[in-house]
């Protein structure tokens, strides 16, 4: 701890020196904000709302309880979530080269947790599995484990030409672009409209991302100057969350007087519209509150890619939410919304501190590794795409 410490306060006359100040942590706290919101979701939606069916009776007019609409209450924000951290890539790397060598270790941390995992679990004999349930959570990102990062870093080999696309608008072309694909991605959908967009996480990330670079390019004119305006953005956050409130419990109480199970399960329907405008506020907020630094807050931050690996990871999350303390086993408990905020916490921190031993005793000598050979991989890409553009011209 104590070499931990003065790393820390090196890196601090380093960057100084530098005429850099460290990472904003006021960023890094939204980090963790959105992981504990999205860990609050997947409680929800993968240990309570997975059996919702008929036969399950989990969420019906006659055996609705207020845990029901407890649960409703807090475990709403997963895309919120997703989307804060598709903002900061947009808002950071808008115009910027993609950092390949951060999202080859990335991949390796994907990797990793997925064979461990799956070497824990099926070693184990806690589930049952085949061959071919071992191949797909061996590679997750060849058949949609760990949607999120797979799909980041999918997504994140177009950057460069998303970038091309984006900065190459005027303002007007920009705005006219992003309205259109948030209608098609979230406002039309959420009143039932087909669009072909709702249901495509690469749609998402590309709308999201697009705001992000908006607020780069173009914020600083109005949305990120004037004293005081993070308390403005607070604001706004606040009344959309309230107005998604108000809806799931209106939709609720609907379902409950006309005894219409539909209304119930479809009470938060209106998250499809406000998820990205809340996710836009809440990052703005912390973009332009006073700058501040704290080490421990940004080692913490730099954990919440692995835990969302880990608590998310097919094999996980059976495991976490339907066998380690079972959340349906206390849907009726007194003591529920304890429960539930306990065993988030505690996700929380059992996961980071075991991305904290990884980064220490697998990622420090596999990134200087890398690093020693990226000159050389660097260098067999480049004649490669050298050799594909020289085809091309034949062609």
């Amino acid at each position: 701890r104590q070499t931990d410490r003065q790393t820390d306060r090196q890196t601090d006359r380093q960057t100084d020196r530098q005429g850099k100040r460290p990472r904003n942590s006021s960023l890094e706290l939204l980090r963790i904000v959105a992981m504990l919101v999205i860990i609050m979701c997947h409680f929800g939606v993968h240990g309570i709302f997975h059996v919702l069916d008929p036969a399950a009776h989990v969420l019906t007019a006659a055996t609705f309880s207020w845990q029901m609409v407890f649960t409703q209450f807090v475990c709403w924000g997963g895309g919120m979530g997703n989307a804060v951290f598709v903002l900061i890539t947009g808002y950071f790397m808008i115009g910027h080269a993609v950092h390949w060598r951060k999202l080859v270790l990335l991949l390796l941390a994907q990797l990793f947790y997925a064979w461990l995992i799956a070497g824990v679990v099926y070693g184990g004999h806690f589930l049952p599995y085949t061959m071919k349930d071992l191949v797909k959570e061996s590679f997750p990102i060849f058949f949609g484990g760990n949607w999120f990062v797979s799909c980041y870093i999918v997504f994140s080999l177009f950057i460069p030409f998303i970038n091309i696309f984006l900065t190459r608008l005027t303002k007007q072309q920009y705005q006219g672009f992003l309205l259109l694909l948030f209608a098609m991605f979230s406002v039309l959908p959420t009143f039932k409209i087909v669009t072909f967009f709702s249901a495509a996480p690469i749609v998402f990330f590309f709308l999201v991302y697009a705001c992000g670079g908006y607020l780069k390019l173009y914020g600083k004119e109005r949305l990120i100057t004037g004293e005081g305006c993070h308390r403005r953005y607070l604001k706004v956050f606040f009344a959309l969350l309230a107005f998604l409130l108000f809806s799931i419990a209106v939709s609720d109480a609907a379902g409950l007087l006309l005894h219409k199970d539909g209304l119930l399960t479809g009470a938060a329907r209106f998250t499809q519209v406000l998820q990205i405008p809340m996710a836009i506020s809440l990052f703005l907020y912390f973009l332009t509150r006073p700058y501040f630094y704290h080490a421990q807050v940004n080692r913490l931050a730099g954990t919440v890619l692995g835990i969302y690996l880990i608590h998310d990871n097919d094999l996980m999350r059976k495991l976490l939410w339907d066998y380690i303390f079972p959340n349906l086993d206390f849907i009726q408990s007194p003591w529920y919304a304890l429960f539930y905020l306990g065993k988030v916490l505690a996700v929380f921190a059992v996961c980071s501190l075991v991305e904290l031993l990884r980064k220490r005793c697998v990622e420090r000598p596999l990134s200087a590794a890398l690093e020693r050979r990226w000159a050389d991989v660097a260098g067999v890409a480049q004649r490669a795409r050298g050799r594909l553009l020289r085809w091309a011209e034949r062609v």
